[in-house]
């Protein structure tokens, strides 16, 4: 885990106060798609992973609720990968060298993408962490603003299923 400096302890509790008012809600069916740069540069498409449920997760190193659900999103991404698949996108200036042994001290093997903390069409941010459920159609189909959990990502995939959105 990082350091924890004054910037960090700020951003901290912001995104604390914003995990304590997250709820999951959901959002009208939306076409989305994005290309951005993985750690060795190498493009991440939304649209490659078509025909599986793709859970996109944005976050921050310095955000603690981010840190707590990584190695939830990495057993979810484990255990479902054959019907979903989990991309990390980290919302902030930082560089993949800067990522890449914080991640690997997570044991984090899921995709993760960089938006330099530039908006990504499509996908609305209120607060970190955010995570975004994308159907194997490609449409956007559900968002939960605040810390994910396996049985909560589990149970909202089933959800989704069961309703008949991922045709859509």
């Amino acid at each position: 885990m990082p350091a924890f400096n004054t910037r960090c302890l700020s951003r901290l509790g912001i995104c604390l106060a914003l995990a304590l008012l997250a709820l999951a809600h959901p959002v009208k069916a939306q076409g989305v798609n994005f290309t951005l740069p993985d750690l060795d540069n190498r493009p991440v498409q939304l649209a490659d992973f078509r025909g599986r449920w793709v859970i996109v997760n944005f976050w921050a190193s310095w955000c603690a609720p981010c840190l707590l659900e990584m190695p939830d999103l990495q057993a979810f991404h484990e255990a479902h990968y054959a019907r979903a698949v989990v991309i990390g996108v980290n919302f902030e200036e930082i560089t993949a060298r800067e990522i890449r042994p914080f991640l690997a001290r997570l044991g984090v093997t899921f995709p993760v993408a960089l938006s330099g903390g530039q908006p990504v069409p499509g996908f609305e941010i209120k607060g970190l962490p955010t995570t975004f459920f994308i159907s194997p159609a490609g449409q956007r189909v559900g968002a939960h603003l605040g810390a994910v959990n396996t049985a909560l990502l589990t149970q909202r995939l089933t959800e989704l299923e069961q309703s008949g959105r991922s045709a859509r």
